[in-house]
């Protein structure tokens, strides 16, 4: 795994992967939360955010009532960061568009998978014999559609929708999934692996 940070492109694509993941909007920038199992993912966020920014990231540890371990990142604003949470979250929503999944780059499409991909071995009579992904994106089909379109006009790749109660995410079967995740994983974090073999000899698990 080898993140070029060096180039503005670059540093777009990545920045826009995480705001499509795990990030959120906190006025004009935004925060990463998650529990505390996923630290050493959180700390290499940590690391290439100084990168991008130059400037150190806090960092926060706390337990909430039920007891459950978080850890949240917040870095320094920079314009950059101003600029794409400002055309990510127009008038307020997080509302998906050609023009920022444009900004995208293959580090960033990783990142937005290891934040909200997922991966299953259906059974048939008690056998794997499939390979499933789907891109949690929770969003209504329209935006989903969007980002079909992305996938496929930009890289090749042919993403379905799948319902999940009133709201879509995106779907892909096993001949396109293990192409897709060896798109994605010479920029795959170590500690994310699992999120990436297809090996269908295996139990279910995402």
């Amino acid at each position: 795994m080898d993140y070029n940070v060096s180039s503005k492109v670059e540093q777009r694509g990545i920045l826009a992967g995480l705001l499509l993941g795990d990030g959120k909007r906190n006025q004009n920038n935004f925060f990463i939360q998650n529990s505390s199992k996923h630290e050493e993912y959180l700390l290499f966020k940590k690391e290439l955010l100084e990168q991008i920014t130059g400037k150190p990231v806090s960092l926060r540890r706390w337990s909430t009532k039920k007891g459950y371990d978080q850890i949240r990142l917040e870095p320094k604003l920079i314009p950059l960061t101003r600029v794409l949470v400002k055309k990510l979250y127009q008038a307020g929503t997080k509302t998906i568009t050609r023009t920022f999944l444009n900004f995208l780059t293959p580090q960033g499409i990783a990142i937005w998978f290891m934040d909200d991909g997922s991966k299953s071995f259906p059974k048939k009579d008690g056998k794997v014999h499939a390979l499933t992904l789907k891109l949690n994106t929770y969003l209504s089909k329209e935006q989903n559609e969007i980002i079909v379109a992305y996938f496929a006009e930009v890289w090749g790749f042919k993403w379905g929708l799948s319902k999940a109660k009133s709201l879509y995410r995106l779907r892909m079967g096993t001949k396109e999934g293990k192409r897709f995740l060896a798109f994605i994983r010479p920029y795959i974090h170590d500690s994310m692996l699992y999120k990436v073999q297809t090996s269908l000899n295996r139990t279910a698990t995402t």
